[in-house]
């Protein structure tokens, strides 16, 4: 059975207001919209802003800034990590450099019509690798990372049983599959080639 978890990565949007003003009013420079953050240090995981509903997840990113995800413009292949866990750590120092020519200047990874992004679950203060964020900087990782919070909600929603596990979604937000464990930089380009084949680019 399918599950419908969308989501979408949402960066900063600008939104023009019309106005009927006195011209006195107006000001002479156009509003700026400041993106907030989150003070990222070992105290930020305990405080995970989770919000799952039918057709939305809210959390904080790894940045400190808060991202969303719903449907896509894109397949997107979502990488589940846990800091502790020693496959995904040898994972990520494969695999980082597979992404580093692929972020644009929005932050996004897209390649050959695939997303990436990744979340980090299964946070403990006492296991090795603590802090996520130092550890991910320190092996260049360059996704968009979720962080989960100290339940690990969304990785429950997304029924997730070991580390790492990639979920793979169509545009639309349905899970179109899941892999447990390491498949390095050739599974990579794999996964990407049988993702175009199955959901098909002229559907993108």
């Amino acid at each position: 059975m399918k599950l419908k978890n969308y989501f979408v990565l949402i960066i900063v949007l600008s939104v023009g207001l019309s106005m009927t003003v006195i011209p006195m009013l107006i000001p002479e420079k156009p509003l700026q919209f400041t993106k907030i953050y989150k003070i990222v240090d070992e105290n930020f995981y305990n405080n995970i802003d989770v919000e799952i509903s039918q057709n939305i997840i809210k959390t904080d990113a790894l940045d400190g800034s808060e991202i969303y995800l719903s449907e896509s413009d894109y397949p997107t292949v979502l990488i589940v990590l846990a800091h502790w866990c020693p496959h995904c750590r040898n994972e990520v120092r494969e695999i980082s450099t597979f992404f580093t020519d692929s972020v644009d200047d929005q932050g996004n990874t897209v390649i050959d019509d695939v997303r990436f992004m990744s979340l980090v679950t299964s946070i403990q203060s006492d296991r090795s690798n603590f802090p996520p964020h130092e550890w991910l900087k320190n092996e260049n990782w360059l996704l968009p990372t979720l962080v989960d919070n100290q339940n690990s909600e969304i990785a429950a929603a997304l029924r997730i049983r070991s580390f790492p596990t990639y979920v793979i979604f169509d545009q639309y937000g349905y899970i179109i599959g899941m892999i447990s464990g390491r498949i390095e930089k050739e599974g990579l380009q794999n996964l990407i080639q049988q993702i175009n084949d199955t959901v098909g680019k002229e559907n993108l």
